[in-house]
């Protein structure tokens, strides 16, 4: 686990370049989230996304760049 002088940065610093070019692939609000294997936090067992969307609304957190 990181500390917090390890999680906080003095300075942040986003490649430019970078987030434009992730921006042009990246899946829209409106879209369908492609499959994927999440851990049920609860069970500790994997599930994938797919599952989820049999049973209405699933929303995945993934963290903040900030």
């Amino acid at each position: 686990m990181k500390t917090a002088e390890e999680y906080n940065y003095s300075v942040f610093y986003v490649d430019l370049e970078e987030f434009e070019e992730f921006a042009h692939v990246a899946p829209k609000a409106t879209m369908r989230a492609p499959s994927f294997p999440l851990e049920d936090l609860e069970t500790g067992e994997t599930v994938e996304m797919r599952e989820l969307w049999t049973k209405g609304i699933a929303l995945i957190e993934f963290g903040s760049i900030t």
